[in-house]
């Protein structure tokens, strides 16, 4: 038994195996370059458990359940001496067994109880953090964010993801100031770099968000594949609210095409195409090109707002037998759905979903019906604040382009509440 850098107690026989643990929690909080380099050591240290569980955890992200059956070589090895695991080694490994098998409330459940007794412990939070992103649940992800922070006052990316669940619960300001608290620790904490872009979309800060963002770029390009696209993703969404159209279409470059079979990729370069249609930017074989890339993670069945995404994009690319093919699969897994998802898969994702297929195929009035009534609980089929974004405008746009002015005109008006307007927002205004 040895201990890792955070202090954690891991059945391990050799510096080398506690070496390449403490590597993959470095690389995955910091959301470095490196995180693969846990299944090099995987391959190396085939009888520690812990090593064997984070190469494994590494297919919790590829939000895939036929991607994740990647997994199992490395659980099987993990709990090859299972009797010889402490309590902390055996939660984490059911726990990211659970994640990867989508059983998401197993997984947080595992990770909750780490976090209680284990609070240093921040591999378990990360993944916890990505969970939360899958079920949409703020508040508990804040809680426990606020359980464990005591312990983490010295590690900068765990205290950014307490900014990050801050943020998500709509305290901007306290999210803000946790951020900013954070860069001046480490200003290569990329997470709080990336909260401070929510916030400034939250509040509408857009030309201070364009400008800080853009001051931090030239930063991106040694950190993970992941974040690089998603926080070029955000100053691309900033650039839109500021009607600044070639901008925002130019950083698709910077988005998509380096991994477009990842669903982390896939989502950030839909959502920015969906994002620009919705401002009134005209765009044809950019469909075409994506939806093959697309295609199977529509017929999988693992969170609604991933099913959204990808039916969205099948459909704009004329997509028709695929996407009732799929519209048909996703009905048969939500009937089978029991307790809190079926609510989710039935009352919330398929008409969510039919909803974006209705919008993607110009039936205005219809989608504007659908996705009228779920705004308010649209959370629970994943995404984070500003991804679910495109299912209000969406919203709205359906309102607007079907003749419902006045409808149009209220759902802007609760949409903007008291925040600042944004000149795309302005333009709306004026429309109705």
């Amino acid at each position: 038994m040895k201990l890792d850098a955070r202090g954690l107690a891991v059945t391990a026989d050799s510096d080398a195996e506690v070496h390449a643990i403490d590597h993959y929690a470095d690389q995955l909080l910091s959301l470095g370059a490196d995180s693969g380099a846990i299944l090099d050591a995987a391959a190396a240290f085939t009888d520690c458990a812990m090593v064997q569980a984070y190469a494994a955890s590494t297919y919790v992200y590829a939000q895939s359940p036929a991607q994740a059956s990647g997994a199992r070589p490395f659980l099987k090895r993990a709990r090859r001496h299972w009797e010889d695991l402490d309590e902390r080694e055996r939660l984490f490994i059911d726990g990211v067994e659970a994640g990867c098998r989508g059983d998401f409330e197993r997984a947080i459940g595992a990770y909750e109880t780490i976090a209680r007794r284990w609070p240093r412990d921040v591999v378990a939070a990360k993944l916890a953090e990505f969970h939360f992103f899958q079920t949409g649940e703020a508040a508990r992800q804040l809680a426990f964010m606020e359980n464990i922070a005591p312990a983490n006052r010295d590690h900068s990316h765990l205290r950014s993801m307490y900014a990050f669940a801050l943020e998500l619960c709509g305290r901007r300001e306290e999210a803000e100031a946790a951020a900013r608290d954070t860069l001046r620790q480490n200003p290569l904490t990329m997470w709080a770099q990336h909260c401070l872009a929510h916030v400034f979309a939250g509040q509408s800060r857009i030309g201070q968000g364009i400008a800080e963002l853009e001051s931090y770029a030239s930063g991106w390009r040694s950190f993970g594949r992941y974040i690089q696209a998603h926080n070029w993703f955000h100053l691309a969404t900033l650039y839109l609210a500021n009607l600044e159209f070639e901008e925002a279409r130019a950083l698709r470059a910077q988005i998509w095409g380096f991994f477009p079979d990842t669903a982390v990729e896939l989502t950030d370069a839909i959502l920015l195409l969906w994002y620009l249609e919705l401002a009134g930017v005209e765009l044809g074989a950019e469909w075409h090109e994506i939806a093959p890339h697309a295609r199977p993670y529509a017929h999988e069945h693992l969170f609604p707002f991933l099913n959204a995404v990808a039916l969205y994009a099948l459909s704009r690319a004329g997509e028709t037998a695929d996407v009732q093919r799929a519209l048909d699969e996703m009905q048969r897994h939500a009937e089978k759905q029991t307790g809190a998802a079926a609510r989710v898969w039935r009352e919330i994702g398929i008409p969510l979903v039919g909803g974006c297929v209705a919008f993607a195929r110009g039936e205005y009035g219809e989608a504007a019906a659908l996705l009228a009534p779920l705004l308010d609980d649209v959370a629970c089929v994943g995404g984070s604040d500003e991804q679910r974004g495109v299912f209000i405008q969406s919203h709205l746009v359906g309102l607007l382009r079907s003749g419902q002015t006045a409808a149009a005109r209220r759902a802007l008006e609760q949409y903007i509440g008291v925040r600042g307007i944004t000149r795309l927002e302005q333009r709306w205004l004026e429309a109705v």
